[in-house]
């Protein structure tokens, strides 16, 4: 069962950034630089990852399940951006708002 909800999820993710481009604000930019997010852990997190919205955009991040799922389907270059998974925030219209590193939880 869990593997049917994964393909719907995934199903899900290719119809809505497929046709699209991933836009990265300037503050979005900066964050990532200064914290060391690579473009492959951002990937990572869309692909894999689950969201909430929080104050009308959508809240990216990963459990436990949906980082041992990308360890297995990544082999080796999880290794890489293993400490990079954290959150993203990404606004209505696929905008990277912002991206930090998970270390308290968040305010809905």
């Amino acid at each position: 069962m869990l593997f049917i909800s994964i393909d719907n999820y995934n199903k899900c993710y290719k119809m809505a950034f497929m046709n699209q481009e991933l836009n990265y604000t300037k503050h979005a930019q900066i964050r990532c630089s200064q914290r060391g997010i690579s473009a492959m852990a951002i990937k990572t997190i869309l692909k894999y990852g689950h969201f909430n919205y929080i104050k009308g955009a959508k809240s990216w991040s990963m459990n436990k399940q949906e980082k041992a799922f990308a360890k297995y389907d990544l082999g080796k270059q999880f290794k890489k951006i293993e400490k990079q998974l954290g959150f993203l925030i990404v606004s209505h219209d696929g905008t990277l708002i912002t991206a930090a590193h998970t270390t308290k939880r968040l305010k809905r």
